[in-house]
């Protein structure tokens, strides 16, 4: 049966991959076509035109398959869409971006590929506050990519998207609408009519300076991103038809207030905040009190310095963002969280050791980053039974040195990430209790290839993914767990005894070893005994 794995394993691949040529397409072109069969028999078929130099719409007419599922023509100088360019094919996805199209040489989409699901135009000369009526009739379409194109009416640095831009061009289907990079300084209250079936806007990187209120004729809304615009405040009540909304995406904005009652009309469906990148002196504890389904906050690179009891809420967080500010610890910082927060990370934010008094009143803390801190003693001793992380994140925190004591009495094991730090042995691994750690990477490290190197990788102490990372001998840069390293080790190294278990509680390495062959034997006579008994 087994012999037979690698044949079946060849067979299965070649169902899956299958390449079709265009000859005459590529002959005359740079395009390439493949043809890709699924499992279930769903083929899908892609002609890739993308950077060819093309100044026209290829002709698929010589193609033998008439449906394409994803014609990509993105990144050459096109000017002009029609239907009769391409040829009759049913095309499912349709790429133009970063072409030379404007509004007036665009023909009829419908008429070129009627059952299309996804367009990009995005990085054309497309004026979206102008006649948008090549979309018409798209009635299968489900995302619109408008990405980097204009607004050609503006005056005095004001570009105004208009009202009734979608109304008659009946893309009853559309769910995603992107229109990020588009120079929007205002939106008409009515600029979305037409799309009251969108679940997903996409208006980043505009100059935006308030939560457009033509959102909130988008009743299926569920994702609003709205990062990189020029937002002071968030008012009261802007988001209050939104029934179900669930994600909102405001980093790198200048937010400095966001007043009580912003998130009315949220309580029941909002999971996801990100506040990334912004001018918050505070948590805005008064305006997410009432967000009971908010489970995910990011409020990291603003200005916070002090948290005093401010996740007093109806909320269940269980994902925490706070890096980058400059964050004074205390016994409430997160008083709130103590039976929610699973994912907490506190990168950049000045502390000089690990915050134990706020952090172990966490009691279902599984992951914790403390990266890119400075630590002042280069040698982490820091005993850490007192909290309950699974994995522990401390990358370029400028560490020396690392004791074996941080991680005596733990409630389980842990992963251990020591990227980019300034360590050269890790001897604490091999005197820590046995079984202390799921992984340990040391990534960037300039850890000595020795003996305790070889204790480790062939011990099995690290019991899940091991110990990863590289290690130095002599002037060369092993990667450690190869076979190279192997054999270089085995020239001045016992290899170790193999454990291939791990006890309920732990003990040290060394002892465990030294005890390891008396166990073994112990079982083996105890199941001798069973089996001479047995009847």
């Amino acid at each position: 049966m087994f012999l037979c794995m690698p044949a079946i394993l060849a067979f299965l691949f070649t169902l899956a991959l299958s390449d079709f040529r265009c000859p005459v397409l590529e002959k005359r072109t740079s395009c390439t076509c493949r043809e890709v069969a699924w499992w279930n028999n769903d083929r899908l078929t892609i002609v890739n035109c993308s950077y060819a130099d093309l100044q026209t719409m290829p002709n698929l007419s010589s193609l033998s398959n008439e449906n394409v599922t994803k014609l990509l023509l993105n990144g050459n100088n096109i000017s002009a869409v029609s239907w009769t360019d391409v040829g009759p094919r049913n095309i499912t996805e349709l790429d133009l971006s970063k072409n030379r199209l404007e509004n007036q040489n665009i023909g009829a989409l419908s008429h070129l590929a009627p059952g299309m699901t996804k367009l990009s135009l995005a990085r054309n000369r497309i004026a979206i506050d102008q006649d948008l009526m090549f979309l018409t009739n798209l009635s299968a379409l489900t995302e619109l990519i408008l990405d980097s194109n204009i607004i050609h009416n503006y005056q005095n640095e004001i570009q105004f998207f208009p009202n009734d831009i979608f109304r008659d061009l009946r893309l009853h289907s559309l769910r995603r609408l992107s229109l990020r990079s588009c120079g929007i300084t205002d939106i008409g209250p009515r600029a979305f009519a037409g799309l009251e079936s969108i679940t997903e806007i996409d208006l980043t990187y505009n100059y935006l300076e308030n939560v457009p209120p033509a959102i909130l004729h988008l009743k299926h809304l569920q994702r609003l991103f709205l990062g990189g615009n020029d937002i002071t405040t968030i008012e009261a009540r802007s988001f209050y038809t939104l029934r179900n909304l669930e994600e909102i995406v405001l980093d790198y904005n200048e937010l400095s207030e966001i007043e009580e009652n912003a998130f009315v009309g949220l309580e029941d469906c909002l999971k996801e905040l990100e506040l990334h990148a912004n001018d918050l002196k505070q948590i805005p504890t008064t305006a997410l009190k009432r967000l009971r389904k908010l489970l995910f906050l990011k409020i990291s690179k603003n200005d916070i310095r002090m948290i005093d009891n401010a996740f007093q809420g109806d909320y269940q967080l269980n994902m925490l963002d706070l890096d980058s500010n400059p964050l004074t610890f205390s016994k409430s910082t997160f008083q709130g969280l103590e039976h929610s927060i699973e994912t907490l990370f506190l990168r950049n934010v000045g502390i000089s050791a690990v915050p134990l008094v706020a952090l172990s009143r966490l009691q279902v803390l599984s992951y914790l980053d403390i990266s890119h801190n400075h630590f002042h003693s280069k040698i982490f001793d820091t005993n850490l039974s007192a909290l309950s992380v699974k994995t522990l994140v401390m990358s370029n925190n400028s560490l020396e040195h690392i004791s074996p004591t941080a991680f005596s009495r733990l409630r389980h094991p842990i992963g251990l990430d020591l990227d980019n730090n300034n360590i050269s042995d890790i001897t604490f691994i091999v005197e820590a209790p046995l079984c202390s750690f799921r992984y340990v990477d040391i990534s960037g490290n300039p850890l000595e290839c020795n003996c305790d190197v070889e204790e480790i990788l062939h011990s099995g102490t690290i019991f899940d993914m091991g110990l990863t990372g590289t290690c130095r001998l002599g002037k060369i840069v092993y990667e450690l767990g190869s076979s190279k390293l192997e054999d270089q080790l085995h020239d001045f190294c016992n290899r170790s005894q193999r454990i291939v278990w791990c006890p309920g509680t732990f003990e040290s390495n060394r002892a465990a070893q030294s005890n390891l062959g008396l166990t073994l034997t112990n079982g083996w006579i105890f199941f001798v005994y069973v089996l001479l008994n047995i009847n």
